[in-house]
This record gives C-alpha cells, sequence and structure tokens, in this order.
C-alpha cells in the first residue's frame, strides 16, 4: 500500500509576543500518520524544544484541518544527521522517534534494491557486472541510486552490514556471468 505524501506544509505557530510561520517536513498518510521534522543538525538544546514544540503543534493543526486523521495513529519523528545525545533523549521522553538519516538511506537503497530486482526477475540477458537490466520509469534521485547500485559505485559491503545489523537481507548480487544464446552461423 502506497503513502499519501506531502512535503513543506506550512504551519501557522503563536508565540508570546508575535504570530511566525514554521513548516512541517514531511506529512505521511497510510494507515498511520507520521509527522517529520528533519534536520541536518541541531547545536544546542534550545533548537531541540523549538523542534519539539513546532512537531507538537504541527499535530493538533494537522488534526484541526484533517479531522478523520485523528483515528488513526500519529508518529512524531525526527530525522537527523547530528545531534547531540541530550538533545536526542530529550525527543525520546516527548514520544518523539528519532531516525538517522544514515539509517533511511540505507533502507531506501534496500526498497530500491528490491523494485528493481523483482521487475528483471528471471532476466537472463543481465550484463556481467551488473544487477538490473531494465530500470523501467524511475527519474530523479530514484534513477541516479540505481544507477550507482547498477555500476557498484556504492560502498557495497557498508550497506550490507548495515542491513544485516537492521535484520534485512543484503543487496541482490552483480551478475558474475552473461550465458551467450545467440548462434552463429557459416556463410
Amino acid at each position: 500500500m502506497n503513502w499519501l505524501v506531502e512535503k513543506d506544509i506550512p504551519i501557522q505557530l503563536d508565540s508570546d509576543k508575535h504570530r511566525h510561520w514554521s513548516d512541517l517536513d514531511i506529512l505521511a498518510v497510510q494507515d498511520e500518520v507520521h509527522l517529520i521534522s528533519c534536520k541536518d543538525a541541531l547545536p544546542d538544546n534550545k533548537d531541540v524544544d523549538r523542534v519539539i514544540k513546532n512537531l507538537k503543534k504541527s499535530e493538533k493543526i494537522i488534526i484541526e484541518l484533517y479531522p478523520f486523521l485523528k483515528t488513526k495513529k500519529i508518529k512524531l519523528i525526527y530525522v537527523y544527521d547530528v545531534t547531540g545525545k541530550i538533545a536526542l533523549e530529550n525527543l525520546r521522553q516527548q514520544n518523539i522517534e528519532t531516525i538517522h538519516i544514515n539509517e533511511i538511506t540505507i533502507k531506501y537503497i534496500k526498497e530500491l534494491d528490491n523494485q528493481i530486482s523483482n521487475f528483471n526477475h528471471g532476466r537472463k540477458d543481465i550484463p556481467k557486472g551488473k544487477r538490473y537490466y531494465l530500470i523501467g520509469t524511475y527519474e530523479g534521485i530514484d534513477k541516479m541510486m540505481i544507477y550507482l547500485l547498477n555500476n557498484n559505485l556504492l560502498n557495497e559491503d557498508l550497506i550490507n552490514e548495515r542491513l544485516t545489523k537492521n535484520g534485512n537481507t543484503q543487496l541482490s548480487e552483480l551478475k558474475k556471468t552473461v550465458k551467450l544464446t545467440s548462434k552463429i552461423t557459416k556463410r
């Protein structure tokens, strides 16, 4: 089942002195509702308090705008690259799930690999040193990541190590040999 995803949703926040705008980075709806805030770095706890406040306020606003969502489980999620341990613990104490960007990237790469491997299942014409023959109608970052995977330009050992650590299967393997099926005819 696919997710309904909306990005950069403006959220009006009230402060003691004035009103200002922020945004919810990602709203994703399926069986659950995910409200996601993404930051590459949070230098101090004051900033993390603002993230907590914005996510909690976003939850209220989204429910006001879309009352039918209140029957679904709502998850507040913080995606980060660099954030201190104390700040992360503060987020978790507020029931906000924290996910490092590396974890999401590894899952994304594995999901792409699964989709393309299934798309190419049973093909005998995959060239040596490649994973896939057809890559479908993917665009943008998906197509670039598939190209990197197919041409062995990513650190496959590191990706597989992290996939295994998180209980996932490893990436599909590069094709080692090509079976030639064409016949040579003499004249």
